[in-house]
């Protein structure tokens, strides 16, 4: 069946999508020291937003949840809602 919309087959496109709980530095001896069973603490706040990626940026982010048994996404705001939030200022530096 072709799509006769314009733009539409581009809409069908499919993109491999991420989503990052969080990002630490880790000393390489501490790597090395994981096994099964072994921590490793994250900073990140356990009720915090992720971040929902696609080619390595961020395009909304959001909590985690449960769907059927598995994890799901629920957005909560979208990179484009950010981005209409930041104003430059007279001076032409720019502000969230």
């Amino acid at each position: 069946m072709s799509d006769t919309t314009p733009g539409g087959a581009f809409l069908e496109l499919e993109f491999p999508v991420e989503v990052w709980l969080a990002a630490e530095t880790v000393p390489l001896e501490r790597l090395l020291d994981l096994e099964p069973g072994g921590l490793l603490p994250l900073s990140k706040d356990p009720d915090g937003p992720v971040d929902l990626v696609v080619n390595r940026e961020v395009v909304a982010s959001g909590e985690l949840v449960i769907v059927d048994g598995k994890f799901g996404f629920r957005v909560t705001t979208t990179a484009l809602q950010r981005l209409a939030r930041i104003e430059p200022d007279p001076g032409g530096k720019v502000h969230p």
